[in-house]
């Protein structure tokens, strides 16, 4: 055996024998997802004023967006310190496009409900249980990490996809059992704030919205 193939052994057993010590939390609940702004348009029509560039009258403003909604997630972690863990998940959701009528004389500006569109975020990041707030049963954690953006209209006719890039903060609460301990119970809760790129919008921008999580994790 050559003194690579030999220290390439070593290391493929060390990372084994990490990952079998490493501790796996399995975490289940809802999500509730905040809504944000996709893009406006304007009905206009030309007039009669002289010139060869009239002014257009606008008849109306639409302004639309994808409003709040809750969603299933299921998130696994796997630690492999006291106090850092690398960490995956998944939210789906259902999601409404909406449309709001503004500068309409006529009318009081009404929402209109548009389609229903499903919501998939798969995502990937690191957790870093902070040294802060910390109680016998309590421990807070932040982190961050990126994912992948997949949106189906209705009916499933057309799909857009993106990115999503997120920090976070939150805490977790022991019902059975004490931090960094296995076969151990309890709640948790974290704020996101995700910076979505692509998918389904009008105006091709970066938009910000919040996800609140609520979730029940077992230690295995």
């Amino acid at each position: 055996m050559t003194r690579i193939t030999y220290v390439v052994a070593c290391v493929w057993v060390c990372l084994i024998t990490d990952v079998a010590q490493a501790q796996v939390t399995i975490n289940g609940g809802v999500g509730w997802s905040g809504g944000y702004a996709i893009g406006n348009s304007s009905a206009e029509l030309r007039t009669n004023a002289p010139g060869s560039l009239t002014p257009p009258f606008t008849l109306f403003n639409v302004d639309s967006r994808i409003s709040p909604s809750p969603g299933g997630e299921v998130r696994v972690g796997i630690a492999f310190s006291r106090d850092l863990a690398v960490e995956g998940g998944v939210l789906v959701a259902r999601r409404r496009l909406a449309f709001r009528i503004t500068g309409d004389p006529e009318t009081a500006g009404p929402q209109l409900d548009g389609e229903t569109l499903q919501h998939y975020v798969f995502d990937a990041g690191l957790l870093w249980q902070l040294p802060v707030l910390r109680g016998r049963s309590v421990r807070t954690f932040a982190g961050g990490g990126a994912g992948y953006l997949r949106q189906l209209h209705q009916d499933r006719t057309l799909v857009e996809t993106g990115q999503i890039y997120y920090v976070l903060g939150g805490a977790r609460y022991w019902l059975r059992g004490l931090p960094n301990s296995s076969r151990s119970l309890g709640l948790r809760g974290d704020v996101r704030l995700n910076l979505r790129r692509n998918g389904i919008d009008f105006d091709d921008r970066m938009r910000i919205y919040p996800t609140v999580s609520v979730l029940m994790f077992l230690v295995l």
